[in-house]
């Protein structure tokens, strides 16, 4: 299968975890790396989420000795306090870009209020930078600086496995047809984004893990970058023809759902994601100067 979806190992190293984001499968992958000398946790999904997470890595008795967020958003780095509850000694690191987003998670996340719980400041981060090599024993982890999204969006390659962790730096695979580009408030770029895609397309990787959703293998793979690239066109053109028409949200919230059904998601799914994506890709395209 080219795209897998389903918890569990997903190579000799790795498991994908579902953080079971909003309550709903399929909707948050975690990533964990096992080496023989160290086990590295990719992503911590939110608040709540991160207990979860950690519920799930202590039952399987696979505590990670680190904790990688691939950048500062609340679904990915919101959930590193209730980890560092449930497990000890855990070292967290993150972009060096990120860290004040970490320090000050509120503020860099207060776009998104419908979608978050009161964030705890963590400041006891190891940065990191493009280039850095973490060794867990048998494998070794190369960061790649992916701005875009977030100006502190990482990708991971497992070098062993030949595998990239992605975070949300190419966007998000909603489902077979529809993929989303990662335009999102604060920090937007098109400019860091369109060059990031140039980098990951030079990775030397055969799979890709995706936070929002899944493990990417063969073509689905090889092709993302480019893929990704004319999907955030394609979106990014959707969004500003409807806002020329109606600067609108909920017109532009009913036209997105509309599209969504029209692509063959169910009614339930368009809704849910018509309303979150709407709003928070207009904020993206005003933060970015595009409208």
């Amino acid at each position: 299968m080219d795209w897998v979806q389903e918890e569990g190992k997903i190579n000799e190293n790795t498991y994908l975890i579902d953080s079971l984001l909003f309550g709903t499968e399929k909707s948050m992958s975690c990533f964990l790396i096992v080496g023989k000398k160290k086990k590295v946790l990719i992503d911590a999904s939110g608040k709540n989420e991160g207990r979860r997470v950690a519920k799930k890595l202590i039952g399987m008795d696979l505590k990670p000795d680190i904790l990688i967020t691939t950048h500062s958003h609340w679904d990915h780095s919101g959930g590193i306090s209730s980890i560092i509850k449930k497990i000890s000694n855990i070292e967290i690191m993150a972009h060096k870009d990120g860290l004040e987003a970490l320090a000050n998670p509120n503020e860099f996340n207060k776009w998104f209020p419908n979608y978050t719980l009161e964030l705890d400041p963590i400041t006891d981060v190891i940065p990191l930078n493009d280039g850095d090599i973490l060794n867990l024993g048998d494998l070794e982890l190369e960061i790649f600086s992916t701005p875009g999204h977030t100006n502190c969006s990482i990708c991971i390659l497992d070098r062993k496995n030949k595998t990239l962790f992605i975070g949300d730096s190419l966007g998000y695979k909603i489902s077979k047809n529809i993929f989303f580009g990662p335009i999102m408030p604060p920090e937007f770029s098109e400019k860091k984004l369109l060059q990031s895609f140039e980098k990951v397309k030079n990775i030397d990787y055969k799979n890709i893990c995706i936070a929002h959703f899944g493990y990417l293998a063969g073509n689905l793979a090889k092709n993302l970058p480019d893929y990704a690239k004319s999907k955030y066109f394609e979106w990014k053109n959707f969004f500003l023809n409807k806002w020329k028409k109606n600067p609108d949200s909920n017109f532009i919230k009913n036209e997105l759902g509309n599209e969504l059904l029209n692509k063959g998601i169910s009614s339930e799914k368009a809704e849910i994601v018509s309303e979150m994506f709407s709003d928070w890709i207009i904020k993206g395209l005003k933060i970015a100067n595009l409208i």
